[in-house]
C-alpha cells in the first residue's frame, strides 16, 4: 500500500462478514438525517477554497494463479458478474491504479475483500470462512463481482454519530487513526456517514482483527456495517498512490468523436497540435478516449496551451473522467522523459534567486508539511516527471513537469504562483528492477503499418519486412543493412525514429539485422593517436565531440583505444555519415579497419541505471550487505547466500558501485591498500572517489588502485567471507565474478 505521511501500513485484502438480510445496503438507503457527499461532486475544499478533484482511471490484472501466473485477465471498470472466470484456489492480483472492493456475489453483494493499489496473491477468502464442508484449499477461487471505489484524489471523510439514524454527538475524519480511544476507552459509533472514500474500521486498536469495510453512503446503525459492538478503535481509508505509466514506450491512443466510445475514432502515437486536422470534417474536440500506452498530458486549446489534463493508461468516458473544466481537448502530448528517479525543487523566487526552496524525491500532499509556503515562482526538475498542483491532496489545475527548468509560472502554463501540493508519475510493471532491451520496428513512416518487437539479437529479418521507422524502448541497438551483422552500421540509443533518415538511413536503405549493445561497467575513456600502433599525438577523451576540427582538434586519426565505455565514432561532424562501434579494444591501424583516416565525431552510449547481482562463480555466492546498513558509517561487504536479511542487488553508478538499500554509499577499500585490504560500503562523499570497471572475464577492477582486484579473503577466520582487493592472480579464482543483470 502507498500511505501518505503519518498513515499506517494495514492488511492489503481485508474481509467483511456478511451482515444479516434485514440489514440496511449502506449503499442504496440512507437515512434522512444522513447526507452523504454525492460522488457526482467534482469539488473540495483546501485553505484557498474549492478546487477541483482530480480523477483517475481504474485498472486490475487479475492472474487465475499464484505467482503471477496462469491466465491474466485486465479489469478497467466494474464488473456485475465474474462467476463465470476459471481461477484456481489461489490467486494473484496486481491493482495499477485505484480502490476496489470484490465481491463473493455477483451485483456488488455478499462478503468483501479491500484490495489496495500493489501486488498480492488471495488464498480463496469465502472457503477461509467456511462457505463448505470442503477442505481448506480444496475449492477453486470464485469471485462474484468487482467495483472501483476510490476513483479519485477526493480527501477521505467518516463522520461517526453517538445515536442512530446520524443524530447526536458527531466526531470526523479524514485521515488513518490507528488508536481513537480516550483513557482506554472505546469509541462508540450508533450511525456512521461515509462521505467519501472507502475506510476500513476495526473493533480493535492498531488495526488488529479483520475490519468492516464501509462504503461511501450512510449507515443508520450497527446491524447496516454488520456490527455488534459499537467500539470503534482504529481505521484507515484506502487512497490513491502516485499516476502511473505500464508502457512508456509503446504509445497509442484511440480517440471518439462522442463521449462514451460512440462516433468516429482514430487511433494516434504521436503528438496532436490540433485534433481538428485529424480528418474531415474537422474534429471539433475529443468526446472520448482509451490511452492503451504510454502517459499523456490533454490541453484545451490547440499548440498544447490552456488546462492540462493528466492521461494515464486507461479508459475516459467523457470530460469529466479526465478532469475537465469544459468539453474541450483538442491537443495531446505524450510525455518521453524517463521517468526513474523522481527529484525536483521548488523555489519561491523566479530564476532560482536565493530564499526558500524544498527538494522533493516522492510525494507531498501539501507542501506546508515540508515547512514551504504555497508561493512557487520557479521550479527545477532534475529527473523524473511530475505534477504540481494548484491545491492541497492533488486538486486543482494541473501542471505536468519534466526535466528541466521553469523561470517562471507561465513557463509550466500556470496564470499565477500557487502550487500547494505536487506528485511524481512512476513508471510500473516490468521496469521494475528489471533491465529490458527491446526494439520495435515499423513497415511505415511515423509508426503505421505493420510492426515486429525484438528483445534479442536477430541476425535475419523476415524478408518480406523493410522496416520505415522504429523505437528503442530499452537499451541501445545497432541495424546493419546486411545480413548476420554485416555492412553498414547504425547505432540507436532509446528514443523515437519516425523515418529512416532520423534513424541515420539513407531513404534507399534496407535493414537486415540487428543487436543489442552489450550492458558495460566502466567509464567513458577513449584515446585517438596521430600514428599507427598509438604512437604520434594523443587525444584523451571522456564526453561527446560534435566536431573535432570545430573543437580545434586534427581529426587526423590513425590508430584508436577505448579504454573504458562503449563508444560510437562517426566519419563525419555532427555524428552523420558511417559509424563503428566500439568496446574496449585496441585497433593498432583506423584506416585498415575503417577505411578512413579521421574521424568526425565521436560520442560514448550512455546506459540507463542497470541493477544486478554480483555472484562469486567458485564459490556459488552472492556478494551482499546487511539491509540495515544505511545505520551505519560503515558497512560489511561479504559473500551469501541470498536471504532476506540481506541485500545483494547492486547498480553502477558514474563508476561509483553501490547498492540498492544504501543509495548514498558505495563500494570502497578501506585502510592501506595493499593485498587483503577489506572493501566495504562506505559514504560516497567520501575523497578522492573510488571507482571500478568491470571487464570481459569478469574481474573488477579498481580504478584507483592500480592492479588490485576484488576478491574473497578465504581461509578459516571469522571474516573469510569478506570482500578484499588482491593483486590479479590466474591462481585465485575467487576474482572471477558473474554479473547478472535483472
Amino acid at each position: 500500500n502507498r500511505l501518505g505521511p503519518g498513515d499506517n501500513p494495514v492488511p492489503e485484502m481485508a474481509v467483511l462478514e456478511a451482515p444479516s438480510p434485514g440489514s440496511i445496503p449502506p449503499d442504496t438507503e440512507k437515512p434522512e438525517s444522513a447526507v452523504a457527499l454525492c460522488p457526482a461532486d467534482v469539488l473540495q475544499e483546501d485553505k484557498a477554497g474549492f478546487q477541483k478533484i482530480n480523477m483517475r482511471p481504474g485498472k486490475i490484472i487479475l492472474f487465475s494463479e499464484a505467482g503471477f501466473a496462469g491466465q491474466k485477465r485486465e479489469i478497467w471498470g466494474d464488473v456485475p458478474d465474474a462467476t463465470s472466470w476459471e481461477l484456481s484456489h489461489t490467486i494473484s492480483i496486481r491493482v495499477i491504479r485505484g480502490g476496489w472492493v470484490m465481491y463473493e456475489k455477483p451485483r456488488f453483494h455478499g462478503r468483501k475483500c479491500v484490495l489496495a493499489e500493489g501486488d498480492v496473491e488471495i488464498d480463496n477468502p469465502w472457503t477461509a470462512y467456511g462457505q463448505s464442508g470442503q477442505p481448506h484449499g480444496s475449492r477453486p477461487f470464485r469471485i462474484g463481482s468487482f467495483k472501483r471505489v476510490v476513483r479519485d484524489y477526493r480527501t477521505p471523510e467518516i463522520s461517526l454519530f453517538a445515536e442512530e439514524n446520524g443524530e447526536g454527538a458527531r466526531l470526523k475524519f479524514t485521515d488513518s487513526a490507528e488508536d481513537t480511544r480516550t483513557r482506554g476507552q472505546a469509541l462508540a459509533a450508533a450511525s456512521i456517514i461515509v462521505h467519501s472514500g472507502l475506510w476500513l474500521v476495526y473493533s480493535k486498536p492498531f488495526f488488529d482483527d479483520d475490519p468492516y469495510v464501509l462504503e461511501p453512503g450512510g449507515y443508520p446503525n450497527l446491524k447496516a456495517w454488520g456490527a455488534k459492538d459499537p467500539s470503534i478503535c482504529s481505521m484507515h481509508p484506502i487512497r490513491l498512490g502516485c499516476p502511473v505509466v505500464e508502457r512508456p514506450g509503446e504509445p497509442q491512443v484511440l480517440i471518439y468523436e462522442a463521449a462514451g466510445f460512440q462516433g468516429r475514432s482514430f487511433t494516434i502515437s504521436r503528438d496532436i497540435y490540433d485534433v481538428k486536422s485529424l480528418s474531415r470534417p474537422a474534429l471539433p474536440t475529443v468526446g472520448s478516449l482509451h490511452v492503451l500506452g504510454g502517459c499523456w498530458v490533454g490541453y484545451e486549446k490547440e499548440g498544447f496551451r490552456g488546462h492540462q489534463y493528466l492521461l494515464e493508461e486507461g479508459e475516459y468516458q467523457d470530460w469529466r473522467q479526465w478532469g475537465g473544466y469544459s468539453k474541450e481537448l483538442v491537443s495531446l502530448r505524450l510525455i518521453r522523459t524517463d521517468f526513474s528517479d523522481p527529484a525536483l525543487v521548488l523555489f519561491e523566487a523566479m530564476d532560482f534567486e536565493e530564499g526558500p526552496s524544498v527538494e522533493l524525491s516522492e510525494a507531498l500532499p501539501d507542501v506546508q508539511l515540508a515547512g514551504y509556503g504555497t508561493v512557487t515562482q520557479s521550479i527545477h526538475v532534475l529527473s523524473g516527471v511530475w505534477v504540481a498542483y494548484e491545491g492541497t491532496n492533488f486538486s486543482g489545475e494541473q501542471y505536468i513537469l519534466e526535466k528541466g527548468v521553469y523561470r517562471n509560472c507561465e513557463d509550466w502554463g500556470a496564470a499565477d504562483c500557487r502550487i500547494a501540493s505536487a506528485q511524481p508519475i512512476l513508471q510500473v510493471g516490468e521496469h521494475n528492477l528489471h533491465f529490458v532491451s527491446k526494439i520495435l520496428l515499423f513497415s511505415e513512416p511515423d509508426f503505421l503499418g505493420d510492426h515486429i518487437a525484438f528483445e534479442e539479437d536477430r541476425d535475419a529479418l523476415p524478408a518480406a519486412f523493410v522496416p520505415r521507422s522504429c523505437r528503442v524502448r530499452g537499451g541501445s541497438w545497432i541495424l546493419f543493412d546486411g545480413q548476420a551483422f554485416a555492412g553498414e552500421q547504425h547505432v540507436l540509443s532509446e528514443g523515437e525514429y519516425p523515418t529512416l533518415s532520423a534513424m541515420g538511413c539513407l531513404s534507399s536503405t534496407t535493414i537486415r539485422s540487428l543487436k543489442k549493445v552489450p550492458v558495460f561497467f566502466s567509464e567513458p575513456s577513449i584515446f585517438l593517436h596521430g600514428l599507427e600502433c598509438f604512437e604520434g599525438k594523443e587525444i584523451e577523451l571522456n564526453n561527446e565531440v560534435r566536431s573535432l576540427q570545430a573543437e580545434g582538434f586534427n581529426n587526423h586519426v590513425l590508430s584508436v583505444r577505448v579504454k573504458g565505455g562503449i563508444w560510437v565514432l562517426c566519419e563525419h561532424g555532427d555524428f552523420r555519415g558511417r559509424q563503428w562501434l566500439l568496446d574496449c579494444t585496441e585497433i593498432t591501424n583506423w584506416l585498415t579497419y575503417s577505411g578512413l583516416q579521421h574521424v568526425g565525431s565521436l560520442y560514448p552510449i550512455r546506459q540507463r541505471r542497470i541493477y544486478f547481482r554480483i555472484r562469486s562463480r567458485e564459490l556459488e555466492l552472492y556478494l551482499s550487505v546487511p539491509d540495515d546498513v544505511e545505520d551505519m558509517k560503515a558497512g560489511r561487504v561479504v559473500v551469501s547466500s541470498l536471504s532476506e536479511q540481506s541485500s545483494s542487488v547492486w547498480y553502477y553508478e558514474d563508476g561509483l558501485i553501490k547498492n540498492q538499500v544504501a543509495p548514498n554509499m558505495s563500494l570502497q577499500v578501506i585502510g592501506p591498500a595493499g593485498k587483503g585490504a577489506k572493501a566495504v560500503l562506505w559514504s560516497e562523499t567520501r575523497m578522492p572517489r573510488q571507482t571500478w570497471s568491470v571487464d570481459s572475464q569478469g574481474r573488477i577492477h579498481s580504478q584507483m588502485f592500480e592492479d588490485m582486484i576484488l576478491d574473497i579473503k578465504g581461509g578459516r577466520s571469522y571474516d573469510r567471507d569478506h570482500a578484499i582487493v588482491w593483486d590479479m592472480a590466474e591462481e585465485r579464482p575467487t576474482q572471477i565474478w558473474d554479473i547478472q543483470v535483472l
